[in-house]
């Protein structure tokens, strides 16, 4: 499968290279965005932008550039479309809007970020499906909603909801800061990775002794979601203070 999403980047940035035209992928998942990051970084001879429509967007189409095109001067209207919906008698969960927009037959690649705001929600998608979108999505559950195009810019992001977990470390391996995280025994936590349970940044991590930096999201399959968003002195003890923001599923 990752071979496939190579050759499928290596067909986008040819083209956009032989052809000076602009290719693009669908929404990537994190874990594409962080595969793709490696292999633009890789490609110097390709220009690119990431973007989900707004900053901090956690799916994201890969444009490749041609010359005539800046990235200051990318039409990101033309290619990334912004739906409002909004549900008067309910406020359903971001799996309640998922499952509605699968349900029209939706592939989930052409619909990025949907942000649930209680009765309202964002829904970022391609253009191509955005009026269909419109017309057709008229229940979340049992529920009405109504739905409209609108600008980029009049999307309202809601704020992260997290706990804060703060603590002292033996050490940054992972082992270690996702025991504190979650509250479970550094022995499990090492179990579940050499599973396969853990992802650093997105990208799938196998080792308990990797270090951990500073601003790094990490994901225990079963558990949640953090990120290591300080590292203090060190104890008397000769610990290592931090800080960890858990996320609310």
């Amino acid at each position: 499968m990752e071979q496939e999403f190579q050759k499928r980047l290596c067909d986008l940035a040819d083209n956009t290279t032989r052809t000076n035209r602009q290719n693009s992928t669908t929404f990537l998942t994190p874990a594409e965005i962080a595969e793709a990051k490696r292999f633009c970084h890789a490609r110097r001879d390709v220009r690119y932008i990431f973007s989900g429509g707004f900053d901090g967007a956690e799916r994201m189409r890969l444009f490749f550039l041609p010359d005539y095109i800046s990235e200051e001067d990318f039409p990101l209207e033309d290619n990334i479309a912004a739906i409002y919906a909004k549900c008067p008698f309910g406020n359903p969960s971001h799996r309640d809007w998922l499952g509605s927009l699968m349900g029209l037959g939706i592939k989930r690649e052409t619909v990025g970020d949907i942000l649930a705001l209680g009765d309202e929600g964002y829904i970022l998608c391609t253009p191509q499906i955005a009026d269909f979108i419109c017309d057709n999505l008229t229940k979340i559950g049992r529920l009405g909603v109504k739905c409209r195009e609108v600008p980029l810019s009049d999307i309202r992001v809601p704020e992260p909801v997290f706990d804060v977990v703060s603590g002292t470390v033996a050490s940054l391996r992972a082992d270690t800061v996702l025991s504190l995280a979650f509250g479970i025994s550094r022995t499990k936590v090492s179990d579940l990775i050499r599973d396969g349970k853990f992802s650093l940044d997105h990208t799938e991590e196998l080792s308990p002794s990797r270090e951990i930096c500073e601003g790094a999201l990490l994901s225990l399959r079963g558990y949640g979601r953090a990120k290591l968003a300080g590292i203090g002195g060190m104890s008397k003890k000769g610990r290592q203070f931090i800080e960890l923001h858990v996320f609310s599923s």
